[in-house]
């Protein structure tokens, strides 16, 4: 099973960039929290926490595609310089300023964010073979599962030693040395920028078989959103409120698995299909979540649906760096996260709107099933829209980097 790791292992600059990676990726979960309490302690309402937080995650959902064009337009090592210097700036902003500019602080903070994960994502298929790219993409997949667990973890620790602005300073300077390591790293030296050529106003979204992949991807962290309002109803019901955590963590161990599971071993059918099964497997275990009689009948069930999601999600990169124009390589994964992040919100808010003061969740995981299928129509869509590249699940176990194949503009 690990076969594949070992070989992903063993190619130059793959260390470095996993470790640049997870030096980021850190930073973005222990910085989500210790920001709230810092907000909390200095505005004194969690109202004024509430968009503190808003604000940076907005900022940083609607910027994120620039960074990513950046990236290509002049090469990700100018682009990384740029944003590094400009966030060190935003941390000390949000560090110093008073109160009363801590919103704006914060708002600026998440607009320069260095574009560290779409560089890494869209340096893969540059830095590794072929038949390596699946394992980097589930290794890239669970090094973000496993820092959305250990993060928020980790800030009650460090809040035992230091205050709130304490952590969130340690976040920021994560961030920024990650980015530093990444700036450091052969693949971001070695990066040239995309030959010139005609750029959009919206990028890789005018390519219909990326733009219905960033959709279905969309609707993944919809599901998601939908079921951090579920669990929560559904523990409630179950006596205790406080047990949806452990219903989410078993979500996300079931999906570190199922990544780690999707990256070790050949799959006889295209991504694509691949993608279609997934999606409706999430569907049908999602409904069943909202029938379970008994709480451990619950935690398994969620830890299935993290055993689909997992793979669902390593799946939608891979494809997405086979499809996507080559002028747009990284800031299609930049639009990735823009997706993401409005799914979960939009999951989260319906959800909150559905249940009501004594659900029992039923009516929050039929809408997350309702967005897994919605998914799988749009995988099958996609599949029919024809690409001239391999899929990953079907590649050979030969031959050099795919860096050539990223030349041909869909």
């Amino acid at each position: 099973m690990f076969a594949p790791y070992r070989r992903l292992l063993t190619h130059p600059g793959v260390p470095h960039l996993l470790v640049s990676g997870l030096v980021v990726k850190l930073g973005t979960p222990v910085l989500s929290l210790a920001l709230l309490l810092a907000a909390v302690d200095r505005l004194g309402s969690y109202a004024a926490a509430g968009l503190v937080l808003t604000g940076h995650a907005l900022a940083l959902a609607l910027c994120a595609p620039l960074g990513g064009r950046l990236a290509d337009r002049y090469g990700p090592r100018p682009a990384l310089t740029g944003y590094l210097a400009a966030h060190a700036l935003a941390y000390a902003l949000l560090l110093l300023a008073p109160p009363a500019l801590m919103i704006g602080a914060a708002v600026l903070l998440g607009a320069t964010t260095p574009p560290a994960g779409s560089v890494i994502r869209g340096a893969w298929p540059l830095l590794v073979p072929t038949a390596s790219v699946s394992a980097a993409y589930a290794v890239d997949n669970a090094v973000n599962e496993l820092m959305f667990i250990a993060g928020p973890l980790l800030v009650p620790v460090l809040t035992l030693a230091v205050p709130a602005y304490g952590v969130v300073a340690a976040a920021g300077a994560a961030v920024l040395l990650g980015t530093a390591l990444l700036l450091a790293s052969s693949a971001v030296r070695q990066a040239a920028p995309t030959p010139p050529g005609r750029l959009r106003l919206a990028g890789p979204l005018t390519h219909r078989r990326t733009f219905l992949l960033l959709t279905i991807a969309a609707f993944g962290t919809f599901t998601f959103g939908c079921l951090r309002i579920a669990t929560v109803a559904s523990a409630a019901a179950f006596g205790s409120a406080a047990s949806a955590g452990v219903l989410m963590g078993m979500l996300s161990a079931g999906a570190l698995l199922g990544t780690l599971g999707y990256g070790a071993r050949a799959w006889p059918i295209t991504g694509g299909r691949l993608l279609v099964l997934l999606s409706l497997a999430e569907a049908a275990i999602l409904l069943g979540g909202g029938w379970a009689p008994g709480f451990v009948t619950l935690a398994v069930l969620m830890t299935l649906v993290g055993l689909v999601t997992g793979p669902r999600d390593a799946v939608v990169p891979a494809l997405l760096s086979d499809d996507a124009p080559a002028r747009y390589r990284t800031e299609v994964f930049a639009w990735l996260n823009t997706f993401m992040w409005a799914g979960y919100g939009l999951g989260t808010a319906v959800a909150g709107r559905l249940i009501g003061s004594h659900d029992t969740g039923a009516t929050a995981f039929a809408t997350a099933a309702a967005a897994a299928v919605a998914g799988a129509i749009l995988a099958a869509v996609a599949n029919r829209i024809a690409s001239p590249l391999p899929t990953l699940a079907t590649v050979s176990t030969e031959g050099p980097s795919r860096e050539s194949d990223h030349l041909a503009d869909n």
